[in-house]
């Protein structure tokens, strides 16, 4: 059995861009980024990483041009030159384009960096619509995660008879009508279920390190000696890839704590192995 969890919001595109994602989550005032960014999910939004700042915008440039020809004009009232202002002056067509190499290019930087200041402003205080569903999406995977840590932390705690009680309990809420057996002389069988008129066997596993396959082959043989129609083996540490391994294409289901956490929330992830039984 796969490893199943909670119902987590998924990774979804939504369309934004690295600088849309960077004003939602940078706090100006603070000079730093929100602690937001998840470890894990939402690997596909379309950022446009190492995207270098315009020196130039179509509506800054404009605004530069005029704001330097009024300049320039002021300048050549106050100040005459050798043949004066005059169209048939190459002097003065000169200077106006030394001009605009030099302190017009400074300005030119000046004003484009206003004008992005000024839109990315406007961003912070009137975020798009997907950088909105952004916040709200992962508002709730924060919390999903929060809440799936303690669950989790919670079923690591466990000791092993508590442990069976508990993955018992977990099973009841998914019609397997659970018995536990307990003693030393239970047979290698932890918990008995029936579901939907088949009998199962369950071995509950409270330790610290992963089950590896020797584990998986006697619950095999139990199976078989018991005539029961499949095994679960509940793991408080996971299994190693040689138990996975050794349980595929068998009647046989490895659950993990956050597939035992996904249950208690409600989540059926048998729920297809016993359709499919039903078809047969």
């Amino acid at each position: 059995m796969e490893n199943s969890t909670p119902n987590m919001p998924q990774p979804i595109d939504y369309g934004l861009t690295y600088k849309e994602t960077f004003n939602g989550l940078y706090i100006g005032g603070e000079r730093k980024f929100r602690d937001e960014l998840p470890d894990c999910g939402f690997t596909k939004f379309t950022y446009k990483q190492g995207e270098w700042v315009p020196f130039w915008s179509a509506r800054a440039i404009p605004v530069w041009l005029v704001i330097y020809i009024i300049g320039f004009a002021i300048i050549a009232v106050f100040n005459s030159i050798p043949g004066g202002w005059t169209w048939d002056n190459p002097r003065a067509y000169a200077l106006f384009f030394m001009g605009m190499v030099f302190p017009g290019a400074f300005l030119l930087g000046i004003v484009c960096g206003v004008d992005h200041d000024i839109r990315e402003g406007h961003a912070r205080r009137n975020p798009s619509d997907s950088l909105l569903a952004f916040r709200r999406a992962l508002s709730e995977y924060k919390l999903t995660l929060v809440a799936v840590r303690r669950k989790r932390a919670y079923w690591e705690a466990l000791g092993g008879h508590q442990f069976e009680i508990e993955t018992a309990k977990v099973l009841g809420l998914h019609r397997f009508n659970p018995t536990l057996t307990g003693g030393p002389a239970d047979g290698g069988i932890d918990i008995e279920v029936y579901r939907d008129g088949v009998r199962g066997v369950v071995q509950c596993k409270a330790h610290a390190a992963p089950i590896g396959p020797q584990a998986i082959r006697d619950l095999f043989g139990v199976i078989h000696h018991s005539k029961a129609g499949f095994g679960i083996v509940a793991s408080r540490a996971g299994f190693t890839a040689g138990a996975v391994e050794f349980a595929k294409g068998k009647p046989i289901f490895l659950i993990d704590v956050l597939d035992l956490v996904a249950m208690a929330d409600g989540k059926d992830i048998f729920d297809s192995f016993f359709t499919h039984l039903a078809e047969i």
